[in-house]
């Protein structure tokens, strides 16, 4: 096309005609269109966003918790639910299939009755080993097996569990309740022992420890170096209130209190141990009452313990009390959805982890049923 033939204003906005090269022979750019301004989103279009997320998100939730309800409903091993949950059943000793079953109940680690950090909810020795013995309770169990290996923990959870034990015994008199330790069974584990009716160790245990211990530390010394300084504000009538206090020496009264009360739940633990132990008087506990930790071998010369062996010993006995062949299992509460959010753990902790729970958990120094060496 020639400029005399271009259409009237001048060449067509946006470039030039199908066929015409780029450029006007006079030189000349053809004008380029101004493109149509681009339509912003509306908050609306976020907002949709936001909502098939959210959508989304609920989807994904309602198939794991179907998930979870078929897998607490389904699957091999189950034996049936109740109040506590779902119950897998683990074979560990003696001939499979018995009728007569003995539940083992497993107490490892520290002995410390712990609570969730978000709601609070009970969780920890005391409460499975409570659970464990309402299992324990339903016709198909003979008898129960404590399968111990904890360096001890609290006073109060020690007692308590004890009291589960001898309770059980008292309730169900044809269920006999023996105990087996492992690597350790110290303190407040040999405690526990105590309320059972017969008490093995494996030939490398270590045993005893019997006594109570409370400790603290105390920075008077380098308070005082560096200038350090706790302000404490008691009555004159309180004069024990900030007892322990870690920047002042203890007072000797102070100290005499404290050793009371360490005296007076010394003299629970010999009682325990004495009424436990028919073979042993109280002399016979007092002698060997020192906090010292013993061999297996050690604590079968001097009463603490009825034999050596393990599971296979455990087995013969429970066939020799019952006059009947028996299996060995163990009952592991499935995880739900509930541990999940109230902090309930599928596997019991390790012993490390259940001492840290123990010693660092604590709000303050607590009087423990504990030996220090089994950390």
């Amino acid at each position: 096309m020639s400029s005399s033939q271009m259409p009237p204003g001048g060449p067509p906005a946006g470039g030039p005609p199908p066929g015409v090269p780029p450029q006007p022979r006079n030189g000349a750019a053809w004008p380029q269109a101004t493109p149509a301004p681009r339509e912003s989103r509306g908050v609306s279009f976020f907002i949709a966003v936001f909502l098939g997320i959210l959508l989304v998100a609920s989807a994904g939730l309602n198939v794991l918790l179907l998930l979870v309800s078929v897998g607490s409903l389904a699957g091999g091993g189950a034996i049936g639910g109740d109040d506590d949950g779902v119950y897998d059943e683990v074979h560990v000793a003696g001939e499979r299939g018995e009728k007569a079953r003995i539940l083992q109940v497993s107490l490892h680690g520290a002995i410390a009755e712990g609570a969730s950090p978000v709601i609070g909810a009970a969780g920890g020795s005391v409460s499975q080993v409570r659970r464990a013995l309402r299992q324990a309770e339903k016709d198909d169990i003979a008898g129960v097996l404590l399968d111990i290996n904890s360096p001890g923990g609290g006073v109060t959870d020690s007692d308590e569990i004890y009291d589960l034990i001898a309770r059980f015994r008292r309730d169900h008199p044809d269920k006999p309740v023996i105990s087996l330790f492992g690597d350790m069974a110290a303190s407040g584990g040999y405690y526990v022992a105590a309320a059972s009716e017969h008490i093995l160790a494996r030939r490398t245990t270590i045993t005893g420890s019997i006594g109570v211990i409370m400790s603290a530390w105390n920075f008077a010394e380098a308070a005082k170096k560096f200038g350090v300084e706790q302000v404490a504000i008691k009555s004159d009538r309180t004069p024990m209130k900030d007892i322990l206090s870690p920047t002042r020496p203890m007072r000797e009264d102070e100290r005499a209190l404290l050793t009371g009360i360490v005296d007076e739940l010394f003299d629970r633990f010999v009682t325990v141990v004495d009424e436990g132990r028919e073979k042993m008087d109280r002399a016979q506990v007092l002698a060997v009452a020192t906090g010292a930790v013993y061999t297996a071998g050690q604590a079968l010369k001097n009463g603490l313990i009825d034999e050596i062996g393990d599971h296979e010993t455990a087995v013969a006995w429970f066939e020799k009390k019952l006059s009947k062949k028996v299996e060995i299992v163990e009952r592991r509460r499935r995880a739900g959805l509930a541990d999940l959010l109230l902090g309930g753990r599928a596997e019991a902790p390790s012993i490390e982890q259940s001492v840290g729970q123990l010693l660092v958990g604590s709000t303050g120094p607590r009087f423990l049923y504990f030996w220090e060496g089994g950390r």
